[in-house]
């Protein structure tokens, strides 16, 4: 009787594995995509023109 719970354990255990290694995978596309996307949008010029306007715009409200 011992056994069957040992067994149903170690069958648990590899479920868990598995789905803990799939987990990761999809962390590790999310973030790749992520990269990719801040990537293409450092790349476009488009990050610097925000933190002109955002510098600007907050030199403006100081009254500088």
């Amino acid at each position: 009787m011992e056994h069957e719970g040992r067994s149903d354990l170690r069958r648990s255990w590899h479920a868990e594995a598995g789905q803990t290694t799939a987990e990761y995978s999809l962390v590790l596309l999310v973030a790749g995509l992520v990269v990719g996307v801040l990537a293409a949008f450092v790349r476009s010029g488009a990050l610097d023109d925000m933190f002109k306007t955002i510098i600007s715009g907050l030199i403006d409200r100081a009254g500088g």
